[in-house]
């Protein structure tokens, strides 16, 4: 018999595309030292003190010390002092950090040289916007830190490691020679920052009525508000606001060049801040800042409770807050007891009184 042809074909034998990814996850460590002098002025203080910024990871830390404990150990009768690392513009994705804190007690032997005591446990936690802190309420009793020998001189040096893990996934197609270069956050808030911290190279004014002057830059003004961008048309060295106060323009200024709210408003919680967010709001509002606007009525959302709800729908209503306001009704209509405790409010009565329409339209959701 002759030889057959073979009837193999290549497609029956054909092998489809392997594809893989791989997780990769970095760890960067870094070290701060944080000197507090005159540590007896402070003891027994309720306000944090805090650390100047540092970098580890391609973020920005810094270290909070409650000479007089944080929150419920506060209102325990501060024994303790509290510690935390903070995240400075954390994002809504959440960054991971391995720490530990310790004191530095100055070694008699030798001036020049410290050795460390009380080292805790190392703690992780992931820092986001929605907690950007972290750490140990009862970092330590007053007896104990009293005792400790680490308060020489009437200062006191906290030590904090840190170690921040990033992670990535790539398709391992995409590079062949293994090895591949991490890329940072970028550092440009950072770096604005630091530029209107310095004051270099600014070329604007800013007056607040005749009480208040600001120096600023102005590229970054007019690219941040379209208002100040035609405010600044001219060749003007400075510019005049009167429909903003100091404090308020303040926080404004700070947003334009770091984007996001400084960390004293975004860390309260209280009628004080309650206030604040409102006039930022309105003058975000005012002058074109969306974004602003918005990141304050998220900090109000947070801090709903059965005596501030109603005003704060009242403001949600008159300044066009319309996620707010949603905010509002849900958290008032989520609970009928709570609801009860609302309506015995004066808040409520004045509403009712002021605002009929909001009443009927929280009656239609209610319905």
């Amino acid at each position: 018999m002759g030889n057959r042809p073979s009837t193999q074909s290549v497609a029956a034998i054909g092998i489809g595309n392997q594809t893989s990814s791989t997780h990769r996850s970095l760890a960067t460590a870094g070290v701060h030292q944080f000197s507090i002098k005159g540590h007896s002025v402070i003891a027994g203080s309720d306000e944090p003190i805090t650390s100047k910024p540092f970098r580890v990871g391609g973020y920005e830390w810094t270290i909070r010390y409650y000479p007089n404990g944080a929150d419920a150990e506060a209102e325990a009768g501060g024994q303790h002092v509290s510690v935390f690392l903070c995240q400075n513009s954390p994002g809504d994705v959440p960054v991971t950090a391995t720490f530990s804190f310790s004191c530095l007690q100055q070694d008699p032997a030798s001036p020049t040289s410290a050795k460390e005591k009380n080292k805790l446990c190392s703690y992780t936690g992931d820092f986001s916007s929605e907690k950007s802190e972290w750490g140990p309420v009862k970092f330590m009793s007053k007896a104990d830190l009293a005792a400790s020998g680490c308060l020489k001189d009437d200062c006191l040096v906290i030590r904090c490691a840190v170690e921040v893990i990033t992670k990535e996934l790539t398709h391992d197609d995409d590079h062949q020679h293994g090895a591949v270069v991490v890329v940072p956050p970028s550092d440009l808030t950072r770096d604005l920052g630091s530029l209107l911290a310095s004051g270099h190279a600014t070329d604007i004014t800013v007056e607040i009525g005749e009480a208040k002057k600001f120096r600023a830059h102005r590229c970054v003004l007019a690219a941040r508000s379209p208002v100040l961008r035609a405010l600044l048309c001219s060749k003007r060295s400075s510019i005049c606001i009167k429909d903003v106060d100091a404090a308020a323009f303040e926080i404004l200024l700070h947003y334009m060049y770091h984007d996001d709210l400084p960390m004293p408003l975004r860390n309260a919680c209280s009628k004080g801040t309650t206030d604040m967010a409102q006039r930022v709001i309105a003058a975000a509002d005012r002058y074109g800042m969306g974004r602003l606007k918005l990141m304050c009525e998220s900090k109000l959302s947070k801090i709903l409770d059965v005596d501030t709800v109603c005003s704060i729908l009242d403001f949600a209503d008159g300044n066009d807050c319309a996620q707010l306001k949603s905010c509002c009704f849900e958290y008032m209509l989520k609970d009928r007891k709570r609801l009860k405790d609302i309506a015995n409010t004066q808040g409520f009565k004045k509403l009712n009184q002021n605002c009929l329409s909001i009443a009927c339209e929280m009656l239609l959701k209610a319905l």
